[in-house]
């Protein structure tokens, strides 16, 4: 599968590396300082035993060469940027037109002391996936891979039969499959929570929940996540 990441911060490195272990064609980009990516990217992929075959697959590009490379796009851009990256592939002639396209992020803002915070006023009128929608609208939009941590996105560092699920939503009924299939080949359980993209904001506000948790109950230790469980009965 073509998987362009539209910025590669934490959340598009330990996607793409896991990912390319499954023989996907994956183009990489980055907003802010591009020439450091190949180089994180090295680093990241030797720590989770990749060979050197498989770290010279990986394609390096703009954003708007990640955005029209693949048949699969993830938007994991920082939110202070989100606007302006949208603005830029629109000016670029990019529609997406069909392509599915992952929306991992969040709607963290951050203040003068650099300390982030999730933005209430936003997440009480939309969602970033509905954002992207707007923006492009022959896209194909599921929310996934938001609800813990960036650097936690890789399935090896979660014990053995614990690993965490991922609630995913949007898209159409013909698409669900393949975000179900590249949540698997990441590492971890696919828990598909309907086609409505209006309840991403869901997805967005367990942030906060967790957050919260972190703070309160586990002494402002953020290596935690939601699991779903199914009774027998």
């Amino acid at each position: 599968m073509k998987i362009g990441i539209v910025n590669a911060g934490n959340i598009g490195r330990n996607l793409a590396t896991s990912w390319i272990q499954h023989g996907h064609d994956i183009m990489l980009s980055k907003d802010t300082s591009p020439e450091k990516l190949r180089t994180r990217i090295q680093e990241l992929g030797s720590s989770k035993g990749l060979a050197e075959t498989e770290l010279a697959k990986f394609k390096y590009g703009s954003l708007v060469e990640a955005a029209n490379f693949g048949d699969v796009i993830v938007f994991s851009i920082y939110f202070p940027r989100l606007s302006h990256v949208l603005q830029e592939l629109q000016r670029a002639g990019v529609t997406l037109s069909g392509k599915i396209v992952i929306d991992t992020m969040n709607p963290l803002n951050v203040d003068e002391n650099f300390n982030h915070y999730h933005d209430i006023e936003f997440m009480q009128r939309t969602s970033t996936a509905e954002g992207v929608q707007k923006a492009f609208p022959e896209a194909i939009v599921f929310k996934a891979f938001n609800t813990f941590g960036a650097t936690l996105l890789d399935a090896s560092k979660w014990p053995s039969g614990r690993i965490p699920p991922v609630i995913f939503i949007g898209g159409n009924s013909s698409s669900t499959n393949t975000a179900r299939k590249l949540i698997e080949d990441a590492g971890f359980r696919p828990r598909f929570a309907g086609h409505d993209l209006r309840d991403a904001g869901l997805l967005e506000r367990l942030g906060i929940l967790s957050h919260r948790l972190a703070e309160n109950e586990f002494d402002g230790d953020a290596n935690i996540a939601f699991d779903i469980l199914q009774s027998k009965t």
